[in-house]
């Protein structure tokens, strides 16, 4: 039987950007009851263990552990308030690790004295296992790839033996190229779609998602203009095929941002 998924990805949950996103997500998955939503990762920004800020006193002094925890966590709550307090069918929910939430482990790497789940660092903070149904976490220092519905998931797919993200003008192309079955990723904030019906024994798909972002970054410069915010509605997926829409965060916020 074919199957629906939400699909989204760098989300990015900041102190400084609003979450009332995260509520028109919810509303759009509340209305279209899919089988699963997929997270690809980087839904937390964690701007508070940025090491590169660190040569930034202006950029450190707005920056809360607590409040990139706080954060993350009521977004997502607001993705599933509606459906926790509504008679509805409740979709089987997917996360990925993605770079940002990784600053949490690199952190405590470098400096193991943070670490405490009361008062220190710690990755139970962002209550995955509460969250989603199937959480993928780093595996050998690189995102995790998993499958479902002959489909595979990650943050990013990497190229080479260093564990880089593979990138580029033909990004969804070159992710089939190198998997050779249905792929889609998130990392860049880009959108690149690649279909290739000669595949067999069936199609196949490549997808680099976009973002959902809350706002601009100061930091990207001109590459702000490159991103693509919203999310991916995959319709009748059965065995890597499926069709594909994009809704867009303003598509969103003109349907429930009343």
């Amino acid at each position: 039987m074919s199957k629906t998924a939400i699909v989204w990805t760098c989300a990015h949950s900041d102190p400084e950007a609003d979450n009332k996103r995260f509520d028109w997500l919810g509303q759009l998955i509340y209305d279209l009851r899919p089988d699963y939503c997929i997270d690809l990762g980087d839904g937390a920004d964690m701007r508070s263990l940025n090491s590169f800020d660190t040569r930034y006193p202006q950029a450190i002094v707005s920056q809360s552990y607590e409040k990139d925890i706080e954060t993350y966590n009521d977004s997502q709550e607001r993705l599933r308030w509606k459906l926790r307090h509504n008679k509805r069918k409740k979709p089987y929910w997917i996360g990925f690790e993605g770079n940002h939430e990784n600053r949490i482990t690199r952190a405590i790497n470098i400096d193991p004295r943070l670490e405490g789940q009361r008062y220190g660092v710690s990755y139970g903070h962002l209550q995955t296992d509460h969250w989603f149904n199937d959480y993928h976490r780093y595996n050998n220092s690189g995102p995790a790839l998993a499958s479902y519905d002959g489909i595979l998931y990650g943050h990013f797919v990497s190229g080479g033996n260093f564990g880089t993200a593979i990138s580029g003008l033909h990004h969804a192309n070159t992710l089939i190229s190198n998997t050779t079955v249905s792929t889609t990723v998130g990392h860049s904030h880009k959108f690149d779609y690649k279909y290739k019906g000669s595949a067999r024994p069936n199609p196949i798909h490549g997808l680099v998602a976009g973002c959902f972002k809350g706002k601009e970054e100061g930091w990207a410069g001109q590459a702000n203009l490159d991103w693509r915010t919203g999310v991916c509605v995959k319709t009748e997926i059965e065995n890597g095929d499926y069709n594909l829409q994009w809704i867009s965060l303003k598509k969103l916020e003109k349907e429930y941002g009343h």
